[in-house]
């Protein structure tokens, strides 16, 4: 199919303007949100209220060491929840997948939920791919939109027809890279050229092709050097990772507004 010029406005990415002006109001409020490194030698913050996170239950980090850990958060992150080891894993994370940063999420619900609920407001647009699973339309029911069509199934045409039909304002994209029921691909770059085309966001669930496509399991994203034109990813660690948990890949600015606007961070 043939694509429209590119829109003479895509550097006004009106998604980015929003997530700056609401996180600008916050800081303008003194309510701004920031997650740090708390090593109080007495705790009257957290609530590990019976002391078995600090005391009751520590155990031996390695084995050899003699370094102690915490069997328990304590708390949320924004509280006394955070760890250095925490964010030297978004580091880590942010790097094997070649983005800026990287939030950590208690699993891919929490992720997905936390940020398109938090990210669209009334006037966002939001198109969908028919097969996207539960989290998405349910971070899609959270949000305050009330302008959300799905379009058919990995269908380029369909998803040109309705972008045309829905050029103002913002406009969120939403697929996954690898459909888990039907073992397909999402057509992404031809999805990414269109979002650029008519000035929409792009958001992709990675959960079935973390760990398995691209040269080291980055995701599909990464094997197609798509990084730089998707907003965010969404990688979840309890499928081919075997283990707990799910990271939102992207911007410092899409990490600092869910640190302070995603609720199912808070």
């Amino acid at each position: 199919m043939e694509f429209p010029a590119k829109s003479s406005n895509c550097n006004m990415n009106q998604v980015e303007q929003h997530l700056r002006q609401k996180l600008a109001e916050r800081a303008n409020s003194g309510n701004l949100r920031q997650l740090s490194l708390n090593s109080a030698p007495v705790d009257f913050y957290s609530n590990d209220y019976l002391g078995i996170a600090t005391l009751g239950l520590q155990h031996d980090a390695t084995g050899t060491s003699g370094v102690k850990v915490k069997s328990g958060s304590t708390g949320a992150r924004l509280l006394s929840g955070n760890s250095a080891e925490a964010e030297a894993l978004e580091k880590t994370i942010a790097a094997f997948h070649r983005a800026e940063s990287a939030l950590l999420f208690n699993s891919g619900y929490d992720a997905n939920t936390g940020l398109i609920a938090s990210i669209t407001g009334r006037h966002t647009t939001i198109l969908y791919d028919e097969l996207c699973h539960a989290s998405i339309l349910d971070g899609i029911r959270l949000s305050q939109s009330s302008k959300r069509y799905k379009f058919r199934h990995n269908n380029i045409e369909d998803l040109a027809s309705k972008l045309k039909k829905f050029q103002s304002g913002t406009i969120i994209v939403i697929v996954e890279s690898v459909y888990s029921m039907d073992g397909d691909t999402a057509p992404l770059r031809e999805a990414a050229l269109l979002c650029e085309a008519y000035n929409a966001q792009l958001i992709v669930d990675e959960a079935h092709a973390t760990g398995v496509f691209g040269a080291r399991g980055e995701g599909l994203v990464s094997a197609l050097g798509l990084e730089d034109r998707v907003f965010a990813r969404v990688h979840t660690f309890g499928k081919a990772l075997g283990c707990h948990g799910a990271a939102v890949v992207g911007s410092d600015l899409l990490k600092q507004y869910l640190i302070n606007f995603a609720r199912s961070f808070i």
